[in-house]
């Protein structure tokens, strides 16, 4: 009980997304619909944009946690509005949009689902505008076990409830 309450802080204090340094860049942001999720990382855009989370590396189709992870993702964005940001880099070499995605509550989802354990962190230059949350959310991921980081995906996690 005392490990989930620690955690669900943990979740909390990651949900806060940090403004940019001053004298930075203001970052680029929309709004848009997802239409539909594919995976764990990626998604469409009301357009059809196919797209994908920025510095999230979710388990492939077929690999343990593909499916909660997929499942999750879907529950978090599919049909709603988000707010989308871009890096320096907006499009990977799949062709995919590269997005930072934001629920209307604030909170990053692209940390979100490390933090599940539903990913591994994946910074690559020069897309690090969120590294340090990533590598924060990967890091709690694994204290806790969570996850990819525990020995297997519990049906009855506390947090889906």
């Amino acid at each position: 009980m005392k490990k989930t309450v620690s955690f669900l802080c943990a979740i909390a204090l990651l949900a806060l997304v940090h403004a940019p340094a001053s004298g930075a860049e203001p970052p680029r942001r929309l709004k848009a619909r997802v239409t539909k999720v594919y995976d764990g990382a990626s998604f469409q855009l009301g357009g059809g944009l196919r797209s994908a989370l920025i510095g999230v590396a979710a388990p492939a189709p077929g690999a343990p946690g593909s499916e909660q992870a997929h499942a999750h993702l879907k529950r978090l964005i599919e049909n709603r509005t988000v707010t989308l940001e871009i890096d320096e880099k907006p499009v990977d070499g799949s062709g995919q949009t590269l997005y930072y995605v934001f629920l209307e509550e604030g909170g990053l989802v692209n940390a979100l689902m490390v933090l599940r354990g539903l990913g591994r962190a994946l910074v690559k230059h020069p897309n690090v505008r969120y590294r340090k949350e990533l590598i924060e959310a990967e890091n709690l991921a694994r204290r806790y076990r969570r996850g990819v980081w525990g020995s297997e995906f519990d049906p009855r996690d506390p947090i889906d409830r």
